[in-house]
């Protein structure tokens, strides 16, 4: 399903949120352990703003996904464990 979804503000937020959730993290801890703050990163997940790709980079960083999952929804390459509960 979260592969379907067109690259819209609103289909990345799904995206970061699903994640999220899949890691048990609340959004605090997910964007502090990736060297964001809760005020950078919410606006992301609550599709209130683009994601930005320093802040893409820092998720990509830390938890191993893919740009092309969070932008476009593609699966193919993420960590096992998020793609076995997605």
């Amino acid at each position: 399903m979260l592969e379907e979804l067109e690259d819209n503000i609103e289909a990345v937020a799904a995206r970061l949120k699903r994640v999220r959730e899949i890691l048990d993290m609340s959004k605090k801890d997910f964007a502090e352990r990736a060297g964001l703050s809760e005020q950078v990163y919410g606006p992301f997940e609550n599709a209130r703003r683009e994601l930005s790709l320093s802040a893409a980079k820092k998720l990509r960083k830390t938890y191993g996904l893919p740009l092309e999952f969070m932008y476009f929804g593609k699966i193919a390459d993420l960590p096992h464990r998020i793609a076995m509960a997605l």
